[in-house]
């Protein structure tokens, strides 16, 4: 199997239903020989998720839904790293979509620098992302198209996950820590661009990033008091909670916070 999209759901068919027909779309690009698996982990309590899984034909993909009671996103994630079949695996939360040959562009990318020999510790490549807030005049790349130097960029910043194809060797030798609440993907993602890992970027779009999930929500005193959190982190934490009586402002924050970047680095 070449490569596994891990879709996460939970009571919201609809965006459920969006991010599954994407994927029709997202491989153009990629030759009929390629085996690609589809595995929905449903934390329902209802059968609306299943209905609309059933409801949608997705060709050429080997496709499972699991139906559990997972303890908060990242123990989804932690199941579904226990039952994928790909080489490589990407993590979609429902509502956030590919765009059209989107992860064919970020498959065949990892794929090429897989087999370069000056590439010997590869956890993960990454695209660009499309960030979108529901319900604001607002969309933005990251990384910024600006930027040239993206290792800088990387001293302060973090992909999109929804951009990032993990070798699965790697995400099963870094499951995601249930205690480090909101922070658990950010420290998967740097330990993929940490050395001895290298640092493989792809300057494309490949998806686009509904704003309103765990990691771009306001904070929470979990990840703030938790011990892994960097300095420059936890700094970004509290500037959460000064303006978190304006919730509203905080896209306007990661955006300018974006381009900020993408000027500097």
């Amino acid at each position: 199997m070449h490569a596994t999209v891990v879709v996460l759901c939970r009571n919201n068919p609809s965006e459920l239903e969006e991010t599954l027909h994407s994927l029709k779309g997202a491989t153009d690009g990629l030759g009929p020989n390629y085996q690609l698996e589809l595995l929905v982990i449903d934390g329902s309590n209802s059968n609306a998720c299943s209905k609309v899984y059933h409801s949608i034909i997705l060709l050429n993909w080997n496709c499972r839904f699991i139906h559990r009671f997972p303890n908060g996103t990242y123990d989804a994630m932690n199941i579904a790293l226990g039952e994928v079949k790909g080489r490589w695996i990407a993590f979609m939360n429902s509502g956030d979509i590919y765009l059209r040959g989107g992860f064919a562009t970020l498959l065949l990318y990892a794929e090429s620098q897989s087999v370069k020999r000056s590439f010997k510790h590869l956890g993960a490549v990454f695209g660009q992302a499309w960030i979108e807030p529901p319900g604001l005049p607002l969309r933005w790349l990251t990384p910024n198209p600006r930027l040239d130097d993206i290792d800088v960029w990387l001293r302060h910043m973090v992909p999109c996950h929804q951009s990032m194809l993990f070798q699965t060797t790697f995400a099963k030798s870094n499951p995601y820590h249930l205690r480090a609440g909101s922070k658990a993907d950010r420290a998967v993602i740097k330990a993929s661009l940490t050395p001895p890992a290298e640092i493989s970027y792809l300057s494309k779009p490949v998806c686009v990033f509904r704003l309103n999930g765990q990691s771009s929500r306001l904070f929470d005193w979990h990840s703030i008091t938790s011990p892994g959190l960097a300095y420059n982190e936890r700094f970004v934490e509290m500037i959460k909670i000064i303006i978190s009586p304006f919730a509203t402002v905080y896209p306007f924050f990661m955006w300018m916070r974006s381009i900020w970047f993408g000027w500097i680095c």
